[in-house]
């Protein structure tokens, strides 16, 4: 019987480790934690741990996270096969060359004012805080401050 139970508590533990890994396999190798530093301004520069978004936290409804939810220009949800383009790809910092996909102009990183960005047209803000950490917090999820992402 003794036996038997650390058999299932380790083919148990085998089996979580696997599914860890599966999670993590859309993560490319070095990506697990990248620093986002685009726009500049007095916040710090923001760490985005990829592998904790994928093997714990849950988004809206609490499906599992997939690269697709952030990086919108992929076809599949996993980017199998497909170029994983960074934000800066087509985002630009204001003052830079414009592009435009489709004959529609790209939004900006942010747009400046004085020197800093304006706080409501900060694309991360859009896409993160205002996107599925809001509807996270509608679900009475703990979303906490500027602080959780931004360590000044």
């Amino acid at each position: 019987m003794r036996t038997l139970k650390w058999t299932m508590v380790t083919v148990l533990g085998l089996s979580m480790l696997a599914m860890a890994g599966w999670a993590l396999a859309g993560v490319p190798a070095g990506k697990e934690v990248i620093a986002i530093n685009l726009i500049g301004g007095d916040k710090s520069p923001v760490t985005f741990q990829h592998a904790k978004h994928v093997a714990e936290h849950k988004g809206v409804g609490g499906k599992a996270i997939v690269c697709k939810d952030c990086h919108h220009t992929l076809k599949t949800d996993t980017g199998e096969g497909e170029t994983v383009a960074t934000c800066s790809t087509c985002h630009v910092k204001d003052g830079e060359a414009q592009k435009t996909i489709d004959g529609k102009p790209v939004a900006l990183l942010a747009t400046m004012k004085a020197g800093k960005p304006e706080i409501n047209s900060i694309i991360f803000h859009k896409k993160c805080k205002d996107g599925c950490h809001k509807d996270l917090k509608a679900e009475g999820k703990a979303i906490t401050g500027c602080k959780t992402c931004h360590t000044k």
